[in-house]
């Protein structure tokens, strides 16, 4: 029998694709976009697509593996269960709660992957990581400035007459809207896109900006001094809407075009003309990416940007805003999760991106044990190479996966993870709309596969754990989904399946702050933050320059994700070396010319990679895409662990390169 199914995609991702699958006889036999879905409207992109093949890859992880001194050999899950009780009653007793890593990412992006934490903070606790490898330092410095970071749906920019995009690369990372930045542009609307690189995006729309790295904010603090200083900014939104103004107007009394033109090597003119365009626009509208933050500035870069908008009042008004997130569905869908936090007895965090420091000097307790899922963090973790020493230093590792990723390969007991088409879940993207994908299960999962969900449950039971709150993992998904339906004032009871035929979201926050009532202390936007104050950081938007290279490491290194894969997971396929990219001029001052491979090394560690001679990369930088497994060259042997000024994000950006013939 032959059915359709509507299916979410999984990724942590802007877009959150909806799939029409069809099924025959328990077998994936189509895949195409959801034609009604609001925002994606039929169009899929390659990655999408390309759960098919990972599902049914002969490859793929279909039942428990244990390591023995030969290597992996299959198992059974009632071994599993014995094994890891044993372990956690031990631990727990030997340790307390601290003693185990609950590590839990969202390269699986439902709400079950929340059980896994769940069962640990029912257990009595664990240590877990704070921050972020993605976007934390732009997330902490909106919650200082609006309270939250919530983005305009997305295509209010439909309604703009000015579309920046800032340190963001759509063509690459957000297909969808890229395809909006096309329609913008057919409609004659400007687009400029602000990137140090000239990327796929800035070489195929509207008029490239070539900032050069780290330097974001100090064209955003110039840009305001011309606005204030030609009386351009909304006199109004400011005494009504924005605490701080008076300060602010002093602090970039400084920051004149001429300063930033040598900071940014953008010329001083077109920092001015650039301001008097923003501020004159009827509705422009900021659209950042996650790179212009991960540097050491990256927070305030956020801020500065925010700052800008605030002072043209270009903030709760359609086509406008200082769009970087939008996190308005995630709280109504955690309750289970804060529920489960009145019984932990002990917990410990530490950096998402010092993971490496941490494993090599924690104590009291040690790590006696770790549990990974919906991550890959010995391939995505920056200084892998301490990362890699300190978990293997764990005396047992568990780890769930489609396949034998690089963290896989280090754990003691790997276990096959289900799809996305073997389960039902809910998604909610925070990163670019705040619209609900419901997904059903497509396809029944082998039978020597337990979703971890039901793996979860079935462990509970085993140990006696009675306290999570449901007994079934259609029961959780009920117990997410409530909150959101009350506020919506539908019946919390509705049926789950019944979502999948519906969009949901809040109406009232497809222009956020329309009401002008922000959710910082004063509701106000808050220019000068009391609470930035209080954690330490500056109250107004500052520009700290980034960190430069040496004569040892002279390049600045890039790594971003590329348009093929979501982070490590296509990587599983690629058996090729790395590739660099870097310009003419640099080649020639590395003396690397003509050379096919090269030796790229840093402080962290070195990797082999081919060679390319690209003119959209920017002077005294090295460009390479990251993901690529440790068979081939994983680039954050090459990164350094360094943190963002708030947030804990990871300051990849901050990693400086030198460039040599490869080594025989």
């Amino acid at each position: 029998m032959t059915r359709t199914i509507t299916v979410s995609c999984p990724m942590d991702c802007f877009d959150l694709c909806r799939f029409q699958v069809t099924v025959t006889d328990n077998r994936i036999t189509g895949i195409a976009g959801d034609p009604e879905h609001p925002l994606t409207r039929g169009v899929i992109c390659p990655k999408g697509r390309d759960l098919v093949r990972r599902h049914s890859h002969p490859d793929r992880l279909q039942q428990p593996l244990v390591r023995r001194k030969s290597g992996f050999v299959r198992t059974s899950y009632t071994e599993v269960l014995d094994r890891v009780a044993a372990t956690l009653t031990s631990v727990y007793d030997t340790s307390g709660p601290t003693g185990v890593l609950n590590y839990t990412s969202d390269g699986y992006g439902g709400v079950k992957n929340r059980i896994q934490s769940i069962f640990f903070n029912c257990l009595g606790g664990a240590t877990r990581f704070s921050g972020s490898l993605c976007w934390g330092a732009g997330v902490a410095a909106q919650k200082y400035d609006f309270g939250d970071a919530r983005g305009h749906l997305p295509h209010d920019a439909v309604t703009s007459d000015l579309v920046i995009v800032w340190g963001r690369n759509p063509k690459a990372t957000n297909l969808h809207f890229y395809t909006l930045l096309k329609q913008v542009e057919k409609n004659s609307t400007r687009v400029i896109v602000i990137d140090p690189m000239q990327s796929d995006t800035a070489k195929s729309i509207g008029t490239h900006l070539a900032v050069k790295p780290g330097s974001d904010g100090a064209l955003a603090l110039a840009m305001a001094h011309v606005i204030i200083k030609e009386n351009l900014y909304d006199r109004s939104f400011v005494q009504d809407h924005v605490m701080g103004f008076s300060r602010f107007c002093r602090h970039v009394e400084e920051c004149e075009p001429e300063t930033a033109a040598e900071i940014t090597g953008l010329s001083s003119e077109t920092i001015r003309d650039l301001a008097r365009e923003y501020a004159g626009a009827r509705a422009p509208g900021i659209w950042m990416g996650y790179g212009l933050q991960r540097y050491a500035n990256g927070g305030n870069t956020v801020r500065s940007i925010d700052a800008l908008a605030a002072v043209c009042g270009h903030v709760g008004k359609p086509g406008t805003g200082a769009n970087y997130a939008a996190r308005s569905l995630a709280p109504l869908l955690n309750r289970p999760e804060k529920n489960s936090l009145a019984h932990v007895t002990a917990s410990r965090t530490f950096p998402a991106p010092m993971l490496g420091h941490f494993l090599q000097t924690v104590d009291n307790p040690p790590i006696a044990a770790a549990f990974v899922a919906g991550g890959n963090p010995l391939n995505q973790s920056p200084d892998l190479s301490a990362v890699v020493s300190g978990f293997d230093r764990i005396p047992f590792k568990v780890v769930f996966d489609h396949f034998l990723t690089d963290t896989a390969r280090h754990a003691d007991l790997v276990l096959p993870a289900a799809t996305v088409f073997e389960q039902d879940d809910i998604f909610a993207t925070s990163m670019y709309s705040h619209v609900l994908n419901y997904s059903q299960k497509a396809v029944e999962p082998p039978d020597t596969l337990m979703p971890e969900s039901d793996f979860f449950l079935a462990l509970s039971r085993h140990m006696g754990i009675d306290s999570l709150g449901f007994s079934t993992s259609r029961e959780y998904l009920a117990q997410c989904a409530a909150p959101l339906l009350e506020n919506l004032g539908k019946n919390p009871d509705t049926d789950l399946d019944a979502l999948a035929g519906e969009y949901l979201r809040i109406p009232g926050h497809d222009i956020p702050w329309a009401d002008k009532i922000f959710a910082t202390p004063s509701q106000k936007i808050e220019i000068f933050s009391p609470t930035a104050q209080a954690a330490g950081q500056s109250p107004l938007p500052c520009y700290i320059p980034p960190s430069q290279g040496d004569n040892c490491f002279p390049l600045r290194l890039l790594t971003c994700k590329t348009q093929r894969s979501m982070h490590s997971q296509a990587f599983v396929f690629e058996d090729r070396e790395p590739a660099v990219y870097v310009n003419q001029k640099t080649a020639q001052e590395m003396d690397i010319c003509g050379l096919k491979r090269v030796c790229v090394a840093t402080r962290q560690g070195k990797v082999t990679a081919r060679l390319v001679v690209d003119e959209g990369v920017c002077d005294s930088t090295a460009f390479m895409h990251q993901g690529w497994w440790h068979k081939s060259g994983a680039v954050n042997f090459l990164t350094h662990a360094g943190l963002s000024d708030m947030g804990e994000q990871a300051a990849y950006y901050d990693t400086f390169c030198t460039l040599s013939p490869p080594e025989a």
